[in-house]
């Protein structure tokens, strides 16, 4: 599991009190959705970062433990938690060492599981620790955005010709120029049905390099349902500011979500 100590700080600075962009438009309103009203709820926060969902859980009146890998998050972490019922630990996300039986309410993994390559384990300690009709909620990288190389953003050319619309290379538009053409933007995509890990650069200091683990959909689901974890709530948010490098207009030909957001239930 990816550990942020060397760029603690950045990343925690980037966040702040409520998430950076992404978490706050497109990943944490669907979080605190499945969660729904914290109040009197014991909630696990596995890979807390600088723990600001815990504290959002707290003040709203749960009683929260939280951990991270990284020892530093864990202390900044600490440090801006004072008089909130918040438990820290640092530990690995599959160290469940501590917990009993049926302790929590709520469990909640935001934009953690992709660093986790033992999801057997992971699944099988959450549904251990979850009391029955307890909540799993994580938000992951979306399937159809894999780990750059094996997706990335092209254009492509959309065409409607005889009353009939399609997807024609460059040579063909050329060729058609009385065509009705429309340039559009599509994401490539490779190798999703194979489960792998891909090496990429961390965002915060483009220095560390931390290993994201890819899986298809099928995975996550039957996983989940071996150990009695059971989706009840799917939400992939769109994505409308992607890619930014492009014109407003090529942004809003595509619908393609960047995050996808899983809500699951004990039983």
């Amino acid at each position: 599991m990816a550990s942020y100590d060397n760029f603690a700080k950045q990343y925690s600075d980037s966040n702040g009190d409520e998430g950076d962009y992404f978490h706050k438009t497109q990943i944490d309103p669907y979080v605190y959705k499945i969660i729904g009203d914290p109040k009197g709820k014991t909630v696990y926060d596995l890979g807390c970062g600088n723990g600001y969902i815990s504290r959002n859980l707290a003040k709203k009146g749960s009683k929260v433990f939280a951990s991270d890998i990284s020892k530093e998050l864990i202390k900044i972490a600490e440090e801006q938690s004072k008089d909130l019922n918040i438990n820290y630990s640092v530990r690995n996300g599959i160290d469940f060492s501590g917990f009993g039986d049926n302790q929590f309410d709520v469990v909640v993994m935001n934009m953690v599981i992709h660093y986790i390559e033992d999801l057997d384990k992971l699944f099988k300690e959450i549904s251990r620790v979850l009391k029955p009709n307890g909540v799993l909620a994580f938000s992951t990288n979306h399937f159809f955005r894999q780990t750059y190389p094996y997706s990335d953003w092209t254009k492509g050319y959309f065409v409607r010709m005889n009353s009939r619309d399609w997807i024609k290379d460059k040579e063909y538009i050329e060729q058609h120029k009385d065509a009705d053409v429309r340039e559009v933007l599509f994401v490539k995509n490779t190798n999703y049905l194979k489960t792998f890990v891909a090496k990429i650069n961390s965002g915060w200091d483009d220095k560390e390099t931390l290993e994201i683990v890819n899986r298809p959909l099928n995975v996550y689901i039957n996983t989940m349902s071996k150990y009695g974890l059971y989706l009840h709530e799917l939400y992939e948010p769109e994505s409308p500011e992607f890619p930014q490098n492009e014109s407003e207009d090529l942004r809003k030909s595509h619908h393609i979500p960047t995050f996808i957001i899983f809500g699951a239930i004990k039983k």
